[in-house]
């Protein structure tokens, strides 16, 4: 099944929300078409035998129409938060804040075509090959530079990947790449060798981002490279006004990736970040001419907002709860969690306050990503009399507050959502209270799980504190028993995406012992850790039956606490060319303005 098939299976939320917005707005205008003639695309994948199949770059890429000319030279973008911080190794505190950084500053070692989520080179790359089971070659782009002039080649890639590699730092990649090492084997040759067989490492890799060497080595505190990002993207860091704005130009000396649209040089050459909490104000903002995009203006604001002012896109993200299952005195109890869950009508919470626009789920991935079923993403049943039962039987405490711990706009309405959950577990007997957070605490929370008491541990065996993934199941089950030195949550609002259609990202970072923001740990014989490997290390059917496993065990234990899909309604100029990604992903370098 091609990857422009799964995601029509995978969203049918979105496909919901754009009839309503047919309804309420009438058909929105189509930005300028993109061109249908193709070029051949550099990136490769050889899989030598016995290797499983691999995945592949895309055979053909699309260009962008030759001579474009831009109305204006400059846009202004209004996000609902401001980022945490712009370093692209580490989070930024949500991926629609990310773009910031990571779709225009950096760019990353592979990635997934917007028109058809493909694999396809970038300015870092040229080709790719798989030499091992364990091991891919990547041949690097000649001729790219840093913002700040440094060279980039394989041994300038080097620390950005050794620091990826490791997941003891809480990187923003680990999760999705596993435990790697890397090393150059030309001028412009690096050789990626896995922790275990990584069938789909080019998939993952879209995540791996670069940052001056130079600049990294003279910048070695993590805080002090919060405000900054010097990469090779299509644009170069402006100046950071704090809540107020961040401002991008063009980058001069930015090597195209070949003959793909998403991979040229800059039209619009000017660009402003600015953030606004309210839906109202960001719609208002473009309809008054103040702002030319506004992301995930809501529902309500697409039903008001002229018909040819509105884009439907999706982040390819749940609005779900990291859960504590090691350490909360009631959320670690089996039967509480699923009494949570029973306890909440999550279709009532779309229906009302969504306007029934999106699909509930079970999971924290849906159908079609591999790993997932019918059955261990199916919506949990709302059963108030089931979750009074089970919370008589688990013998529930509520002495022992759970607290909901989150941002109040990531997404449309969000805190709306956090008072029905508190109101549905109110009604069954359950002690809920709402927290609601800057996002640069909701990060320091989320980051506080069980690889940091790991890191502890290991620290005080005199063992590297960053190497948590070495940890042996004994190590692990005594930072179960220790727990960390700084505050975890209970339930934190988290926003899981699924770019890569792969349930190996989500396992590994939510089911992990050595992950910093995992809350979920079974170190014992059999169990969950002992899975992980050698599903991560699958291919073909196998990885879809041993991932299965591991969602299958999500669902049924509650491990996370999911609702449902993330459609996001973009406000738009009526005369700016964009077409917004399935997965949020917005490079400004795409865009331009008609006459």
């Amino acid at each position: 099944m091609r990857l422009a098939s799964q995601w029509k299976i995978l969203l049918p939320g979105v496909a919901a929300l754009a009839g309503l917005l047919a309804v309420a707005c009438g058909a929105a205008a189509t930005p300028t078409a993109a061109p249908t003639s193709v070029a051949p695309s550099t990136g490769t994948v050889n899989t030598p035998a016995p290797v499983p199949p691999t995945p592949t770059a895309g055979p053909t890429v699309t260009p962008r129409p030759a001579i474009i000319v831009s109305a204006k030279d400059s846009i202004i973008l209004a996000l609902t938060t401001e980022p945490v911080q712009l370093h692209s190794f580490l989070t930024i505190g949500g991926s629609l804040d990310g773009t910031v950084t990571r779709d225009n500053l950096v760019e990353p070692l592979t990635y997934a075509s917007g028109d058809d989520q493909r694999m396809v080179p970038t300015s870092a790359s040229k080709s790719w090959k798989q030499t091992a089971p364990d091991t891919w070659q990547f041949e690097l782009r000649q001729g790219v530079k840093f913002h700040n002039g440094e060279a980039w080649n394989a041994q300038a890639a080097l620390p950005a990947l050794a620091f990826q590699g490791n997941g003891g730092n809480a990187n923003y990649s680990y999760p999705y790449t596993g435990a790697y090492t890397a090393s150059a084997t030309g001028e412009y040759t690096v050789d990626i060798k896995c922790s275990g067989p990584c069938p789909v490492f080019p998939n993952t890799a879209i995540f791996l981002n670069f940052e001056a060497p130079g600049y990294l080595a003279a910048t070695p505190n993590l805080p002090d490279r919060a405000r900054t990002a010097v990469g090779f993207g299509a644009y170069k860091m402006g100046k950071w006004e704090p809540a107020v704005s961040i401002t991008l130009e063009s980058y001069a000396d930015y090597v195209p990736a070949d003959n793909h649209y998403e991979f040229q040089k800059p039209i619009i050459k000017n660009v402003k970040w600015v953030f606004r909490g309210e839906t109202t104000v960001l719609a208002a903002m473009v309809r008054q001419g103040e702002a030319d995009m506004a992301w995930d203006v809501g529902v309500d604001q697409a039903k008001v907002l002229p018909k040819n002012m509105t884009r439907l896109g999706s982040s390819a993200e749940l609005l779900a709860f990291t859960t504590d299952t090691l350490w909360h005195p009631e959320l670690k109890k089996l039967k509480v969690r699923q009494a949570l869950v029973a306890a909440v009508n999550c279709q009532e919470i779309v229906d009302t306050i969504y306007s029934g626009s999106t699909k509930c789920r079970g999971n924290i991935i849906w159908p079609g990503v591999i790993g997932a079923t019918v059955e261990n993403t199916k919506a949990y049943e709302y059963n108030p009399t089931r979750a009074k039962q089970l919370l008589a039987e688990a013998g529930y405490d509520p002495k022992n507050v759970i607290k909901i711990t989150g941002r109040a706009s990531r997404i449309p309405k969000q805190v709306e959502v956090y008072e029905a959950i508190q109101s549905y577990a109110k009604a069954v007997g359950l002690n809920v209270e709402i927290n609601v957070v800057e996002p640069a605490v909701r990060n320091t929370i989320n980051q506080c799980g069980i690889g940091r008491a790991v890191a502890e541990v290991l620290e005080a065996a005199g063992k590297p504190a960053s190497n948590t993934n070495t940890a042996t199941p004994a190590e692990f089950q005594a930072a179960v028993t220790k727990g960390p030195k700084c505050v975890s949550g209970h339930l934190v609002e988290n926003e899981p995406s699924n770019e890569t259609l792969d349930f190996g990202r989500q396992a590994n970072r939510y089911m992990n012992c050595s992950f910093a923001a995992s809350l979920v740990c079974d170190p014992s014989p059999g169990g969950i850790q002992e899975l992980l490997a050698p599903a991560l290390s699958a291919a073909g059917a196998e990885r879809q039956v041993k991932l299965g496993a591991l969602a299958d065990r999500m669902h049924n234990d509650v491990l996370f606490f999911p609702l449902f899909e993330l459609p996001v309604v973009f406000a738009v100029n009526a005369k700016l060319n964009v077409k917004p990604r399935i997965d949020g992903r917005t490079r400004v370098q795409t865009m331009w303005f008609s006459p």
